[in-house]
């Protein structure tokens, strides 16, 4: 493609080159990585939270870069060009330099399937796109979900390895989506939306035919200054992201769901609100009766009642539950299929997932919860399956390298709602386990440092009495945990510019729990 029309479509002014033959450059690809630059391509060097893209424009240029594109206000000095290159190489200052290499990645690599929704929140994210892609497939579209899990179809994982990021870059956002329709003749998709990616516009290049707000409470407050910086963050998907006659799915309950209802019909945008009995949203709760296998769940769905089994635990599902019956009506499923869909639902990894029963009849179920807001909601939903003459048991840490404020929190929410709580280690990162921990107890006084995971998860399935319930909760489906690499002599590692090193090891909570049961 022409480099003037690429300018012309998706950036922010005239391109106005140094030559009148530099009109006719053409560009054969676009990366915002210096060592996947080819011969022709445009170098989009995007700031970075530990490094600048700026530091490799030279590495782009000597690679075949024909145009280099750096945010406005850029000087020429900080490119780190020779002369001759300087002459040659076209460097378009860019206001959205993110936005721009998004819009650029979608032009690049084009398709998508026909039909895709997505999906925020602090929680309930994973478990929402799961339940819509299971909703979507019960009226015989080809769909799958794309997230934290992965790319997943119903009942079978398409990725091998740990996503990594709740969404992807928009490079391989858009590689994916285009061979997914092309390929695999995949029609409807449902994603996980963060406020990391929607902050960063990496998904700039893409619009939405139906959006779903699932809560918002305190996280992620290590990368964004504020909860209001974190909002406005998570509301860029309906202003930005959302067409023009999409769909917009909310928790009203939330009060922050309400704000985005507000905005969005003001703006006439088409919204399904849901939330719990005694509200005015299309969707409602109106009972859940707990049992073994899930629940019970009697709904209202645009004033019609309906009852259904639903085979997942939990109020918090309860909700996500509902969310995806609106974004599946939203996308064209009837309302009464979606909610007869519900009792086929495939259950979600790391989900309040039932881990293990053991031999005296306690449970022991895994959950990803690693905010206040979800710990709590874990718990109380789990509350109602716990005896009167039983405990619930709490197991859980908090991860190194994020909002150390929410630990206390977290602590004293377990020590309120818990019977009885062992504090342990998530993913410690590059800090000390033993201080996370101590973060932790002075929020819940009365709980019990565990130590390390696997010790823990010893201690709290050897204390369960029959009928006890322990849930083990922040890691979820992770099979693994995020350590200090250490010496021979344990000293821990650093790299060249001094910072600690970090490495993967094997570790899955519910694979751990079902061999020290075995070994019971």
């Amino acid at each position: 493609m022409r480099l003037a029309d690429l300018w012309a479509k998706h950036g922010e002014s005239t391109l106005q080159p140094e030559s009148p033959e530099k009109d006719d450059l053409f560009i054969f690809g676009v990366t915002d990585d210096s060592r996947d630059v080819r011969r022709g391509y445009l170098f989009c060097a995007l700031p970075g939270i530990t490094e600048d893209g700026l530091a490799f424009c030279s590495q782009a240029a000597a690679k075949g870069a024909q145009a280099i594109a750096v945010p406005e206000g850029t000087r020429d000095e900080a490119l780190g060009l020779s002369e001759y290159e300087r002459e040659k190489i076209v460097v378009l200052r860019v206001r959205d330099i993110r936005g721009f290499y998004a819009r650029l990645a979608a032009e690049f690599h084009c398709g998508r399937p026909a039909t895709i929704a997505s999906v925020t929140g602090t929680n309930g994210k994973t478990s929402t796109v799961c339940f819509l892609r299971d909703l979507w497939s019960e009226s015989s579209h080809n769909a799958l979900s794309l997230g934290t899990l992965g790319l997943q179809a119903r009942d079978k994982s398409h990725s091998s390895l740990e996503a990594g990021l709740t969404t992807y870059d928009a490079k391989t956002l858009h590689i994916m989506l285009g061979e997914l329709e092309r390929a695999h003749g995949v029609t409807h998709l449902a994603m996980e939306a963060s406020s990391h990616a929607l902050d960063q516009q990496r998904l700039a290049g893409l619009t939405f035919d139906a959006a779903g707000f699932t809560n918002l409470t305190q996280d992620h407050l290590d990368y964004h200054p504020s909860m209001q910086a974190y909002f406005h963050a998570k509301l860029r998907l309906f202003n930005e992201r959302l067409k023009s006659d999409g769909v917009a799915v909310i928790n009203t309950r939330d009060t922050f769901g309400s704000r985005i209802a507000a905005e969005m019909r003001s703006r006439g945008t088409r919204v399904i609100a849901y939330g719990e009995a005694g509200g005015d949203a299309d969707l409602l709760v109106l009972e859940r009766i707990p049992h073994v296998q899930g629940q019970t769940l009697k709904l209202s769905a645009f004033g019609t009642s309906y009852e259904v089994d639903a085979p997942v635990a939990g109020a918090f599902q309860a909700e996500n539950i509902l969310c995806a019956i609106g974004l599946a009506a939203g996308t064209g499923v009837p309302v009464g299929r979606a909610i007869a869909g519900i009792a086929r639902l495939a259950p979600v990894p790391g989900r309040l997932e039932l881990a293990a029963v053991l031999g005296n009849g306690a449970a022991v179920y895994v959950d990803y919860a690693h905010t206040p807001d979800a710990l709590d909601n874990v718990l109380r939903s789990v509350r109602p399956h716990v005896g009167p003459r039983t405990r619930l048991h709490v197991l859980f840490g908090c991860g190194g390298d994020r909002d150390p404020g929410k630990r206390p929190i977290m602590g004293r929410i377990a020590g309120e709602l818990g019977d009885c709580v062992w504090v342990t280690d998530d993913n410690p990162r590059t800090e000390d386990p033993d201080s996370i921990r101590r973060q932790i107890l002075s929020g819940a006084t009365s709980a019990t440092d565990a130590g390390p995971r696997r010790e823990a998860l010893e201690r709290a399935l050897s204390a369960l009495n029959p009928g006890d319930v322990l849930v083990v909760a922040g890691k979820g489906h992770e099979d693994y945990q995020v350590v200090l690499e250490r010496d021979a002599e344990g000293l821990p590692l650093h790299d060249s510019r001094c910072r600690p090193v970090t490495k993967k090891i094997p570790f899955s909570d519910a694979g751990v729990i079902r061999e020290i049961i075995a070994s019971m």
